[in-house]
This record gives C-alpha cells, sequence and structure tokens, in this order.
C-alpha cells in the first residue's frame, strides 16, 4: 500500500505549489502587515503635525499682513521689508533658511486658496507637505475654470503617488487643461534664471544654474562631448565625472578672463545678451576671500582654512590659492581665544583696513543666513550715523542689501557685544545671536613686525619661511 502524502514530504516533480502556506511563513505575513500598519498610522501622524505646523505659519502670516495694513494703511507687496522681515522671523524660530519659510508659505497658500479639496486631504493626514507643495507649484498660471477638476485630480494623486510623480502629472493634466496658456508660462518663468552656490562636505560645494531647458541641456551636451574628447587622450586618468567638472569650471573661470565678445560673434549665436563691449572694459576677475592660518601658509600646519560664505578648505588647496594670490592681508590671532589682536596696516587709508577686519569677523552676511560673501556685502552701522554711530568695528556689520533694508525700516533691533557677537531682535518677540568667525581684542593691539611670514617665490614651509610666521 502507498502511503499517504504527508505535509512535509516534497512535492511530486511537476506539481506546482508557488504560495507557502506552513506556519513559519503565515507568521512571517503577520508580523509585516503589523509594520505596515504601523509605519502607515506613524506617517500619517507625521501628515498631521506637518498640516499643523503649516496652519500655525499661514495663521501667523495673515495676521502680520492685517497688521502691517492696518499701520501703514496700504496692502504689503510680496517684496517689502515687512514680509522678508516675518519670513526670517519664523525661519530663526524653525533653524531653517528664509528661502525655505518663503516657499512653504507661498504654496501653502496657493493650496489653501486653490485646492480645497487637496487641501481638506492633507489636514486628515492623508498627504505630505512635500506633495501637496508639488500640486499647488503646478497650479500657477491655471485659469480659474480649471481649477475644480485639477483640484480633484490633485487630491487622488497626493494620496497615492510619490510628491515627484505628483508634479510630473499635475504639470501634464495643467498644459493639457489650458494647452495655450503653456507658452505664456514658460515665459515668465524663464525670466526667474537664477544662479546659487551653496556648501557641501569636506571642502566642497555646488553651483546650480536655473535656466531654461533647452539651454541646460545643451550646455550638459556640451561639458559631456568635451570631457569624452578628453577621456581617450593618452594618460588621462580622471573620470568621466572629474573630467565634466574640470571642463565647466574652466569654461567659466577662462572665458571671465577674456574680453567681450561683439554682439554677433560667433561664440553668442544667440545674441540675447546685446553688445558687451564698453570702452576701458577690463576682463571680469572672480574674487573670494579666505581666511587661511598662519601655519598652514607656511606649511608648517595643516589646520583648515575657510572661505567665506562657503565653509571650510583643506590646507593644501589654502597653500594652492596663497600661490596665486595677488593680495593678502596679515592679521594677529590670539592663539587661545582666537580674537584679533593686530591688522596690518599697510594700507594707505584705514577705512579699507577696517573693512578687511569686518570681513575677517564675519565672512559672510550676518543678518539673513544668505551665505553673501561679505566682500560682496554692504557695511551697516548698527546705530547709524546721523544718530551719532562711530565708524568702529564695534558698531559695524557686514550685511546683504536685503537685510540692510529690513534692520532699517525698524523691523530688527541690533545690539553688538565687545567679542563681535551680535543679536539680532525682530518687532516680534525672536531672537538670533550671530556669533564672529573671529573675536576681535581691542585691549592689547600689537604691531606686526615689517616683514612678511613668508615671500613670494619663497617655498612654503621652508626653514626661512617659518622664522617670519606670525604668531
Amino acid at each position: 500500500m502507498d502511503q499517504q502524502a504527508g505535509a512535509d514530504d516534497p512535492p511530486d516533480e511537476g506539481r506546482s505549489d508557488p504560495t507557502p502556506t506552513g506556519p513559519g511563513f503565515a507568521a512571517f505575513d503577520a508580523r509585516e502587515a503589523l509594520f505596515t500598519s504601523a509605519l502607515e498610522q506613524v506617517d500619517r501622524v507625521v501628515n498631521t503635525a506637518e498640516a499643523m505646523r503649516l496652519q500655525v505659519m499661514l495663521a501667523g502670516f495673515d495676521a502680520m499682513l492685517i497688521e502691517e495694513q492696518a499701520e501703514t494703511g496700504r496692502a504689503l507687496r510680496p517684496d517689502d521689508a515687512a514680509v522678508r522681515a516675518f519670513y526670517l522671523h519664523q525661519a530663526n524660530v524653525l533653524r531653517v533658511s528664509r528661502q525655505t519659510i518663503e516657499r512653504r508659505i507661498d504654496d501653502g497658500r496657493t493650496a489653501r486658496e486653490k485646492l480645497p479639496t487637496t487641501w481638506a486631504v492633507f489636514l486628515d493626514g492623508l498627504a505630505s507637505e512635500e506633495a501637496i507643495r508639488a500640486a499647488a507649484r503646478q497650479t500657477v498660471g491655471l485659469k480659474v475654470a480649471a481649477l475644480p477638476e485639477f483640484d480633484a485630480k490633485a487630491a487622488d494623486l497626493v494620496q497615492t503617488v510619490k510628491a515627484t510623480v505628483v508634479e510630473k502629472r499635475l504639470g501634464l493634466l495643467r498644459d493639457r487643461l489650458d494647452p495655450d496658456g503653456a507658452i505664456e508660462r514658460h515665459e515668465q518663468a524663464a525670466t526667474r534664471r537664477w544662479v546659487s552656490a551653496r556648501p557641501d562636505s569636506d571642502g566642497m560645494a555646488v553651483l546650480e544654474v536655473h535656466s531654461t531647458a533647452i539651454d541646460i541641456a545643451a550646455m550638459y551636451d556640451g561639458i559631456r562631448q568635451a570631457a569624452i574628447d578628453l577621456h581617450g587622450r593618452d594618460g588621462e586618468h580622471r573620470t568621466l565625472g572629474q573630467l565634466m567638472a574640470d571642463v565647466a569650471t574652466d569654461v567659466v573661470l577662462h572665458g571671465l578672463e577674456v574680453p567681450a565678445a561683439e554682439m554677433g560673434d560667433p561664440a553668442y549665436p544667440m545674441e540675447r545678451i546685446g553688445s558687451l563691449k564698453a570702452p576701458h572694459r577690463k576682463a571680469v576677475q572672480a574674487t573670494v576671500l579666505v581666511v587661511v592660518p598662519a601655519d598652514t601658509a607656511t606649511g608648517s600646519g595643516n589646520a583648515p582654512a575657510e572661505l567665506a560664505g562657503t565653509g571650510a578648505i583643506d590646507a593644501e588647496t589654502a597653500r594652492q590659492v596663497i600661490g596665486h594670490t595677488r593680495t593678502w592681508t596679515r592679521v594677529a590671532v590670539d592663539p587661545i581665544d582666537d580674537s584679533i589682536l593686530g591688522i596690518d596696516s599697510h594700507e594707505r587709508y584705514i577705512p579699507a583696513g577696517l573693512k578687511k577686519l569686518l570681513h575677517l569677523r564675519s565672512p559672510s552676511c550676518t543678518g539673513d543666513d544668505c551665505g553673501l560673501p561679505a566682500h560682496r556685502a554692504d557695511i551697516d552701522h548698527v546705530i547709524r550715523v546721523e544718530h551719532d554711530g562711530r565708524t568702529r568695528h564695534d558698531n559695524l556689520q557686514v550685511l546683504c542689501r536685503k537685510s540692510h533694508q529690513m534692520k532699517d525700516e525698524g523691523y530688527f533691533d541690533v545690539q553688538t557685544f565687545p567679542d563681535g557677537t551680535i543679536r539680532w531682535h525682530d518687532k516680534w518677540g525672536g531672537n538670533r545671536l550671530v556669533r564672529p568667525a573671529l573675536t576681535v581684542k581691542t585691549r592689547t593691539p600689537v604691531e606686526l613686525p615689517d616683514d612678511p611670514p613668508f615671500r613670494a617665490g619663497e617655498p612654503l614651509g621652508s626653514d626661512r619661511s617659518l622664522r617670519r610666521r606670525v604668531g
């Protein structure tokens, strides 16, 4: 008699049983279901918290608009100092950039006013803030009559797909609902071209170019083709990515060194700028401010240097910068508390030396956290000159133009401290302390020696240069 097949017997040859049914798999499936359910619940809690935060941000913004309009008797424009100051207030509270707050509020107001169904989904915790903001951005230029259909589709998408997919699908829907407006929207978007830089880790940074898709595609293709051509040469060991970065860098920096071309020159086939020729025009020279310790400059140490508006750079890069620089300024710094003891006095006029001291103390804008390098920013009197403010380091600060305007119009009260710390107090009760990169010690000034710590053409790290180093 044949034995009856048991549960643990292997299946017959040719038998198909793809679905496991053992008790172990059943337990595993239960754990998976529990995990997935818990993750979904936590995600909904996070979405609800994001919705509450955005509602509070919008309520505060609405209250500010009402208050300022009552005081000034006019409606505020998006570029008014009061609006930027309130953005900065919220940025300080939430510890993010002003630009981030501005985008959140703009997108939130759009979603609340134009997409009520999608907004209700957001308030119920069924969609993330990222997805809601992606939907809001795609309403730009959309006619009022098309908003209900757009809103219904958006309400479904924000619950079911990723934010990147929401943006793509709703963009296609917008163009289908309003095909004639697509051309106008592109023309308006093209006016918002920009370039920005942001620091990265390990002495690196990122340069971003936001322009038309056709221009970016052409730029990328040109850079890639040049890199591929270099990649095939004998002795070339750089990767394609490294070559593309180097090609782009050389094109920008060396392109700025040559005189501008005439309109219609083959170098400018689209003639979008017009004639760049001007009498006595000099080639553009890029300027950077780098603070380098003396030991690093002479090669006896490897402490990192600081690139204004970007962050730290390694010692070897700093020495390469020194080797190619045209001008530099010596500063004596206390090795204990990093306070400035003295600054090179070889400048003919004191204000130039004072400006360099301010740039060392604050390498970038101290107001808006925008990262604008100090040599491109304004020098602001904390106590204004007409109120008997002195032109001294303890009454001066480095500000971008927008921060300067917000402070001068009374939305911020600024106080300086002897060590160079600056306290910003806004009219809505927020406080922010800005610490100096280097403090200034005025009670014990010192005279710097006549000889520099190293001479041009002298090998860095030589005994002769080491004997001349400061400190």
